[in-house]
């Protein structure tokens, strides 16, 4: 006789997540119109430089104490050379596509102020205030396109029948605003010992700090993979920040082999079709069938992540309550 302990739990499946999430994006194109703006406006649009703003800071680098001494002239001046080349390709718009919720960009990898048609217009940030004060708009405008773009695409996964409002766009926008901003918190607390145990490490063996380095990176990456799917509660299920954390810890967690595969299967989609659509250069008219391609795969691949949340979310509560039943007998 088959007990409710017998019966098999269906683990969430990733290859159908991912059919389902390339679906509605093809049934749906206007879900990826979005990712296929902004990159058109990093493109054509205004640049905004800081280069010149930074330069005076890098140049001063050799004059730090200790740092204009003989042997430490080629590391001066590669450091130099790499921040300068670095600052002077970066695009300060570039911000608009934030993080952990926004618009994907594929422009923000290509080299910056060149185009087809030539170069856009520049516009040369020299100041504290210019810098901070455009970063900020940039910003907020990169995390409200973001709530838009995660919206659309959550509704499709599932149909809400309540209009969405002000109020409903500025409640998942200050949530999704919060998370970062908590992170970010964290990791400042964090760097504290990290910074006094490398700093530590460094004095007594140079060689081995790098390996420290590279290991502390894994922990506090493998320690914010849980909270992965924290967008999803707050779309999906309409949860604060706090309880959309914990549903993702609890559904990672629970199903935590087949979630690897996703992320998996979801990097090596995205990174693998990156190689093809970067592959034309930035003053190159075959760049927007990298831009358009760039922005289906990416959307698709959000898309599965909805759907792949859903089943997940469904598997670690059948997971719960089973647990429960055995726990009461």
């Amino acid at each position: 006789m088959n007990t409710s302990s017998d019966i098999k739990i269906e683990k969430p499946k990733v290859i159908q997540a991912l059919l389902s999430g390339f679906n509605i994006i093809a049934n749906k194109p206007y879900l990826i119109l979005l990712p296929v703006l902004l990159d058109l406006f990093l493109w054509f649009g205004p640049g905004w430089r800081i280069d010149e703003f930074f330069r005076p800071l890098i140049q001063n680098f050799s004059s730090l104490p200790g740092m204009n001494t003989p042997e430490y002239a080629e590391i001066v001046q590669s450091f130099q050379t790499f921040w300068q080349d670095a600052l002077s390709q970066f695009n300060l718009a570039v911000t608009l596509s934030t993080l952990p919720i926004g618009v994907p960009s594929l422009m923000t990898g290509e080299v910056a102020f060149v185009n087809p048609l030539g170069h856009p217009v520049e516009f040369e940030l020299t100041s504290n205030l210019q810098i901070i004060g455009i970063l900020l708009f940039f910003v907020a405008i990169g995390f409200s396109l973001g709530n838009l773009y995660f919206q659309n695409i959550s509704k499709q996964v599932i149909p809400s029948t309540k209009k969405s409002t002000i109020k409903s766009f500025l409640w998942s926008f200050l949530q999704i605003v919060l998370m970062p901003v908590m992170l970010i918190i964290a990791l400042l607390i964090l760097s504290i010992p990290i910074l006094f145990i490398i700093s530590l490490v460094t004095v007594l063996s140079p060689a081995f700090s790098e390996i420290l380095l590279f290991i502390i990176a894994v922990i506090l990456l493998w320690s914010i993979m849980p909270l992965i799917f924290t967008p999803h509660s707050i779309y999906l299920y309409k949860q604060n920040l706090i309880s959309a954390m914990m549903t993702s810890i609890s559904v990672v967690k629970v199903s935590s082999g087949p979630t690897t595969w996703f992320l998996v299967a979801s990097f090596v989609l995205v990174r693998g079709f990156n190689y093809l659509w970067e592959a034309p250069a930035s003053d190159s008219w075959f760049l927007l069938i990298g831009i358009l391609g760039h922005a289906f795969i990416v959307s698709a691949v959000i898309a599965a992540s909805f759907y792949y949340f859903v089943d997940a979310t469904k598997f670690t509560q059948t997971i719960i309550n089973k647990n429960l039943k055995i726990t009461n007998q």
